[in-house]
C-alpha cells in the first residue's frame, strides 16, 4: 500500500517523484557550493574574494536583462505545448539574440563608471566577465526547456556540470601562482561555456518537435517574457544590490566578509527550491486551482523555516572553521543572513506559484515593492551600519516581498485566464 500525504498538506494531483532528484542534485549543489565558496575564500582572502565579487557582480546582472525573462519563457511554453519543445526553444534563444547584444553593449559602458572606484586590474577582469551574457543565457536555455518538458533527472545532472568544473578548476589552483583574481575569474567563464554546449547537445538531440522557430510563439512567448523581465531586474536586485551598495561604499575586505556570509545563508534554501524548481511545469502543465498552488507555497515556507533554524544554530562553530579565522567577522552577517535567505527561499516558492499559474506580473509587483524598500533603506543602513546594515536592509526587502506575495496569493478571481491568453490558446497545438 502506498503511502499519501494528506490534501490539506500536499495535493494529490502533483506528482511528488520528480522532487526527489531534484532534492539530491539541490543537496549537492549546496555541498559543491561550501566547498568552492571556502576555496576560493581560501585562496584570495577577503580582499581577493572582495576583489571578484566585484568584477562578477555588473556582468551577472547584465546576465539577467539580457535573457529578457526568456529562458523561463521556455520553461513555461514547454510545459503547456511538450510536442513543440525544440520550437519553442529555438523561439527563445532567436528573441533573446538583440537583448543580449544590447546588454552587452551597455557594459562596456558602464562597467568604468559602476567600477572606478576599483583597482585596473578588477575593471580589466570585469570586462572580461561580459562573455558571461551570452554565455548564461545560451547555457539556461535548454536546461530550462527540459525542466519544463519535466525531464528533472536530466536538468539536474546538467545543473551540476558548471560547479563542478568550477570546483575542479580551485582544486587545480590551489597551491600555484595561478591561484588569482584573473585565473578564476577566467575559469568560471570557462565552466560556464562547457556547461552551455553539453546542455544545447543533450537538448537538442532529445527534445520532441520541429527545430525551427515557430512565428506563432513571437507574441504569446514576449508577453509571457516581458513582465517576468520586469519582475526579474527588481528580483535580482533585490538579491544582489547590497552587494553592490558594499562594493561602492566599503573597501574590499568589507566586501569579501559581506559575500562570505551570503554564501553561508544560501544554505538555507535547497529544500525549499526543490519545491520552487518543480512548480512552473506542474501548474502550468495541469488543470489546477489557486487552492494547489497555496499547498505549495505551503510546503516550501516549512521547508525554508526548518533548514534556516538548523544554519542559525550552526553557524558561529562551522563557518568559521570552513572559511577560515580570517572570517570569524562575517559570524554576525552571517546569521541576519541566514534568517533573510529563509524569507527569500519562500519568495522563490511563491513567485513560481505565480508564475506557474500565469501571473508574472504579480512577481513583478511584489519585488518592485521590495526594491523600494531596499533603494531607501540600503544607503542608509550600510553607511550607518557597515555589512550588518546591508544585512538588515536584505531582511526588511525580503519581508516586504514575502507580505505582498501572501496578499497576491489570495486573490479573488481564481479562474481568471493568464494575463497573456489574449494571443494564445489555452494548448498550443503541435506544428505541422
Amino acid at each position: 500500500m502506498r503511502f499519501h500525504l494528506p490534501e490539506s498538506i500536499w495535493p494529490s494531483s502533483l506528482d511528488a517523484r520528480p522532487f526527489a532528484s531534484t532534492a539530491v542534485a539541490n543537496g549537492a549543489l549546496s555541498l559543491v557550493g561550501l566547498v568552492t565558496g571556502m576555496l576560493a575564500a581560501r585562496l584570495l582572502g577577503a580582499e581577493g574574494r572582495g576583489q571578484l565579487a566585484a568584477a562578477q557582480a555588473w556582468p551577472l546582472f547584465l546576465a539577467t536583462l539580457g535573457s529578457f525573462g526568456l529562458t523561463e519563457s521556455i520553461a513555461y511554453f514547454v510545459a503547456r505545448s511538450p510536442s513543440r519543445a525544440r520550437s519553442a526553444l529555438a523561439t527563445g534563444l532567436l528573441l533573446a539574440v538583440p537583448f543580449t547584444l544590447v546588454a552587452v553593449l551597455a557594459g562596456v559602458w558602464l562597467l568604468p563608471l559602476m567600477l572606478r572606484g576599483q583597482s585596473t586590474e578588477v575593471q580589466q577582469v570585469a570586462t572580461q566577465c561580459l562573455v558571461l551574457v551570452p554565455l548564461l543565457t545560451l547555457s539556461a536555455a535548454p536546461s530550462q526547456a527540459l525542466r519544463g518538458l519535466g525531464r528533472y533527472r536530466a536538468w539536474n545532472v546538467l545543473r551540476l556540470v558548471t560547479p563542478l568544473i568550477w570546483l575542479a578548476a580551485l582544486v587545480a589552483v590551489r597551491g600555484t601562482d595561478y591561484a588569482t583574481v584573473p585565473t578564476l575569474a577566467l575559469a568560471f567563464i570557462g565552466a560556464t561555456g562547457v556547461a552551455g554546449l553539453v546542455t544545447h547537445l543533450y537538448a537538442w538531440r532529445t527534445l520532441p518537435g520541429a527545430a525551427a522557430p515557430g512565428r506563432s510563439l513571437v507574441r504569446p512567448m514576449l508577453a509571457y517574457s516581458a513582465p517576468t523581465m520586469a519582475a526579474t531586474i527588481p528580483q535580482w536586485l533585490n538579491l544582489r544590490l547590497d552587494q553592490l551598495v558594499v562594493i561602492a561604499l566599503l573597501d574590499a575586505r568589507a566586501v569579501g566578509l559581506y559575500v562570505v556570509g551570503v554564501a553561508w545563508s544560501a544554505a538555507a534554501r535547497p529544500l525549499a527550491e526543490v519545491v520552487a524548481h518543480n512548480v512552473v511545469p506542474a501548474l502550468a502543465g495541469g488543470k489546477d486551482t489557486w487552492h494547489r498552488a497555496r499547498l505549495v507555497y505551503r510546503v516550501g515556507a516549512f521547508a525554508a523555516m526548518g533548514t534556516s533554524l538548523l544554519l542559525l544554530v550552526a553557524t558561529p562553530t562551522l563557518l568559521p572553521l570552513i572559511f577560515g579565522v580570517e572570517f570569524r567577522a562575517a559570524t554576525s552577517v552571517a546569521l541576519i543572513m541566514v534568517l533573510a535567505g529563509a524569507v527569500e527561499a519562500t519568495n522563490g516558492v511563491g513567485a513560481e506559484c505565480l508564475r506557474g499559474l500565469g501571473r508574472p506580473r504579480g512577481v513583478m509587483v511584489a519585488e518592485c515593492v521590495g526594491l523600494a524598500v531596499s533603494v531607501v533603506a540600503l544607503p542608509v543602513l550600510v553607511l550607518v551600519g557597515g555589512i550588518i546594515g546591508a544585512a538588515c536592509a536584505s531582511l526588511l526587502s525580503y519581508s516586504v516581498i514575502l507580505l505582498t506575495q501572501r496578499r497576491l496569493m489570495r486573490h479573488p478571481h481564481e479562474d481568471a485566464p493568464p494575463e497573456f491568453a489574449a494571443g494564445m490558446p489555452p494548448k498550443l497545438d503541435p506544428v505541422a
